[in-house]
């Protein structure tokens, strides 16, 4: 996919937090849809100037189940059920390397971007399987050499008795949750790549 900028408004996010915070209204790209069981890998590279708490862009996959409405984009008033949004964060005025997995809430972490980074940042998220089961992982991938520095592995995905009846959408997001500013967010994204099986 070519090259294409995301505009994220102030008060924007995707957050789940017990006891009752379920926000989902950040702007994303039009996503590549298909069955769980066909994904394969999902690949950005994004670039944005971080300011605002928590500005944050990356890869944003949501899970949505046969029994539920069918899959719908962002602007949805009901959130998905479960869904992963990995990329930066400007967190505590250092750009993080942030991974968040909603399975039922929210789990977030975070690890600052390495200095030698340039000012766009790849990321990758893979199937992946072993002896113990399938799961996703979540990469940096160096721009110059390609080579993929493991960030987190991401388990539950795969614990449906039949994956079969989830249907995955993946996409590029971007936020500015910070309510206390009139800019938006601009975010460049480019080499967007999504394989199936």
């Amino acid at each position: 996919m070519s090259a294409f900028t995301l505009t994220a408004a102030p008060a924007t996010d995707i957050w789940r937090k017990p006891p009752h915070t379920n926000i989902f209204n950040a702007p994303n790209s039009t996503p590549s849809t298909g069955p769980l069981p066909s994904f394969i890998s999902a690949k950005a590279t994004f670039s944005f100037p971080w300011t605002e708490q928590y500005d944050q862009a990356g890869l944003l996959l949501t899970f949505h189940s046969s029994s539920s409405s069918s899959p719908t984009s962002s602007s949805s008033s009901s959130p998905p059920e479960k869904w992963i949004k990995t990329g930066i964060e400007y967190y505590n005025k250092t750009p993080m390397l942030s991974t968040v997995s909603c399975d039922r809430w929210a789990d977030w972490s975070v690890t600052p971007l390495p200095p030698s980074s340039s000012s766009w940042t790849t990321i990758s998220i893979e199937k992946a399987g072993d002896e113990h089961g399938a799961s996703l992982w979540v990469y940096l991938v160096d721009n110059d050499t390609n080579q993929k520095i493991p960030l987190r592995e991401i388990c539950w995905v795969y614990g449906d008795e039949d994956p079969s009846r989830w249907t995955l959408q993946v996409s590029a997001m971007a936020a500015r949750p910070e309510k206390n500013t009139s800019e938006s967010l601009r975010v460049e994204v480019k080499d967007l790549e999504v394989k199936w099986a």
